[in-house]
């Protein structure tokens, strides 16, 4: 028995010593899917964002998805301000269209900084990336930095309070660009100070704004022009501009001014004593009447941005302008080839220019003109006939000045461009025919 005892004790330490096959390797568990892959998550309390990028051939595959998943929560951004900017708007009737896209860039812009990372996942082939933005830690934002807004804007809207003038344009215009990058939260101020009530910035400074442009008044001395066209160097007109409600003159306020339909335009400023002199250009034009239009220059005063907010129509101030036709003594000395050739077709061509587009008349007497007008023409030979089969060439030149005959001062003095004749017999016929053709192709700026 003792016997059997120690062999199945052997047996048993044998069996114990030796060694165990390795455990037979279990398959991990798949990670299981985030149902916001398939199904962006939607709440009161967050706005969110899924983003997914590739992992083959990108170097921050999790940073490219967080990326798109900011661009997905600043897509329902835009959403929001858009719809509160409209209702705005309509409240308001103002037009923040041209601006409304630069608010929303900046508005965007500055809220992705609070964007968080709220999960993430990894297949083979992609990673995922959800974010999320705090919706009332941004309106907190908001709210504070509207206040802070409004404070600054309600005290340069205060200032401009002592009347028409340009410091009170500019402080107006600086209190809506304080405020225009909230404009779709509605910023408020007390007005008037002190009364208790509470309106919308934007709406106070468009309603001053306009009551100012309505009490602009401009007034002019003479009231009306006469003048003649090409000669108006001593046509001035005194420019004041008063605020018609208080009666006093405005000055540093940008005045344009426009002659008829003409796109071009002047612009002029009022001194301490709120007028400035206007000097006519020479005008242009055949006799009649004509209008030339004063008003305040704006896009000088209010800058670029408050102007997009503003649709300011500044009223005009006509002046009427009459343009009596002028009287032309008309001297000539056209020489072909050194002989004169005193029916040539450009003197024709002269009077027609100054006829159509001035409605002149011409007089034979000094004392009775307006104007002094000369021609110099002549032709010369080009170059000596290479032989009988060749045509002459001569060419035509010439110059024309026009002088102010009361002053003596010269209002015009031109080139007449070079044209070409050319004759198989006569040298004298090849310089007619460059005298015709200069009458044709005459291209002075006074004839157009």
């Amino acid at each position: 028995m003792i016997r059997n005892f120690f062999l199945v004790t052997f047996i048993l330490l044998y069996i114990s010593c030796t060694p165990k096959p390795p455990p037979v390797p279990q398959p991990s568990p798949t990670p299981l899917v985030p149902e916001w892959i398939g199904r962006q998550p939607a709440d009161d309390n967050f706005w969110y964002g899924v983003g997914m990028s590739d992992i083959k051939g990108n170097d921050d595959p999790r940073q490219a998805a967080r990326q798109r998943a900011q661009s997905e929560i600043a897509e329902q951004l835009k959403v929001s301000i858009r719809s509160q900017m409209t209702d705005v708007m309509q409240a308001t009737n103002m037009e923040y269209n041209e601006y409304s896209r630069s608010i929303i860039e900046t508005r965007v812009e500055t809220s992705l900084d609070y964007v968080e990372v709220s999960d993430s996942y990894q297949d083979s082939q992609s990673q995922y990336v959800l974010a999320k933005l705090d919706k009332q830690q941004y309106f907190d934002n908001l709210e504070r930095e509207k206040k802070e807004a409004e404070t600054v804007s309600s005290n340069l809207v205060l200032k401009s309070m002592g009347g028409v003038s340009a410091n009170a344009f500019i402080n107006l215009a600086l209190a809506l660009e304080t405020v225009s990058p909230f404009i779709d939260l509605y910023p408020e101020m007390e007005f008037p100070a002190g009364s208790g009530e509470i309106e919308s910035i934007s709406s106070i400074v468009a309603g001053i704004l306009r009551d100012y442009n309505d009490r602009i008044q401009i007034r002019f001395n003479p009231s009306s022009l006469q003048t003649i066209p090409l000669i108006n160097d001593d046509k001035r007109i005194t420019v004041t501009v008063i605020d018609k409600e208080t009666g006093q003159t405005l000055a540093s306020i940008w005045l344009r001014v426009k002659f008829s339909d003409e796109p071009d335009h002047d612009l002029i400023l009022t001194k301490d004593d709120g007028s400035t002199i206007y000097q006519l250009k020479k005008i242009m034009f055949a006799a009649g009447s004509y209008s030339l239009s004063f008003s305040v220059d704006y896009e000088s005063i209010l800058s670029k941005r408050s102007r997009s907010l503003l649709k300011m129509v500044p009223k005009q101030f006509p002046v009427t302008v009459v343009l009596a036709a002028p009287k032309i003594m008309f001297a000539e000395t056209i020489t072909n080839l050194g002989d004169q050739a005193p029916d040539s077709p450009i003197v024709g061509s002269i009077k027609r220019c100054f006829e159509d587009n001035y409605s002149a008349t011409f007089v034979d007497n000094k004392a009775d003109a307006d104007m002094l007008l000369d021609l110099h023409v002549s032709t010369l030979e080009h170059t000596e006939r290479i032989s009988d089969i060749y045509p002459y060439f001569v060419h035509a030149s010439g110059s024309l000045s026009l002088v102010n005959a009361a002053t003596g001062q010269e209002i015009l003095n031109a080139t007449i461009a070079e044209e070409k004749g050319a004759d198989f017999y006569s040298i004298e016929k090849a310089g007619v025919n460059a005298l015709k053709n200069l009458a044709k192709k005459m291209d002075l700026d006074l004839c157009k």
